[in-house]
């Protein structure tokens, strides 16, 4: 590789560290320049502290409430020891990509349909299956529940359907609507005997 050598007398002139630092700040400024400006229109600038703003008021506390969750969800994860293998996310995600693959879908283009990306997706997978792992043991669903599941919703059924053929189909609901109230309340209670301190207030 060829290496190029500044001049000691050149490096000791005050024009050329003048140029130097401005091409710096002029370098420094044109990769910065996201950070503070998301738009130009017709030459005027869109503040990235203005998309901000909006942003927090159009939803800033839904997101805020979100997180703090989250946050609380691997904290207890942590003091009860569930831990979510590769392994599981991994095949939760090969078995979305079977049934958008039935759709003439991609993973990459269901994502960015939605604007999230494969980490998003991860995310979400790792905290579905923490909160299942953990409060799975409360939710017991018996066959009279499904039954009676069954005979209250024929009309959202395939014509014919018989109780057997779609059992599993109706567990998995129950679960997930179980799961839902479960989670409501679990999460309700970590955040009464937590120490939560909001420093910001959105409108």
């Amino acid at each position: 590789m060829i290496k190029f050598k500044i001049p000691k007398n050149l490096l000791r002139n005050k024009k050329f560290k003048t140029l130097a630092i401005i091409i710096l700040i002029g370098t420094f400024l044109v990769l910065a320049r996201s950070l503070f400006v998301a738009a130009l229109v017709n030459g005027r600038p869109v503040s990235r502290i203005a998309v901000i703003k909006a942003l927090e008021r159009e939803g800033g506390t839904d997101v805020l409430n979100t997180l703090v969750e989250r946050s609380l969800i691997f904290q207890e994860a942590g003091r009860v020891g569930v831990k979510i293998s590769d392994d599981v996310i991994n095949t939760q995600i090969t078995s979305i990509e079977e049934i958008l693959k039935g759709q003439s879908l991609t993973l990459e283009a269901a994502l960015a349909a939605r604007g999230q990306t494969k980490e998003d997706l991860i995310d979400q997978i790792r905290i579905q299956k923490t909160v299942e792992a953990i409060l799975s043991q409360k939710i017991n669903i018996s066959e009279e529940d499904i039954a009676k599941y069954f005979e209250e919703n024929k009309e959202l059924l395939d014509v014919g359907a018989k109780l057997e053929d779609v059992k599993e189909d109706i567990r998995g609901q129950l679960f997930q609507q179980k799961l839902n109230d479960e989670y409501r309340k679990w999460v309700e209670e970590l955040k009464a005997k937590s120490k939560i301190l909001y420093f910001v207030n959105f409108p």
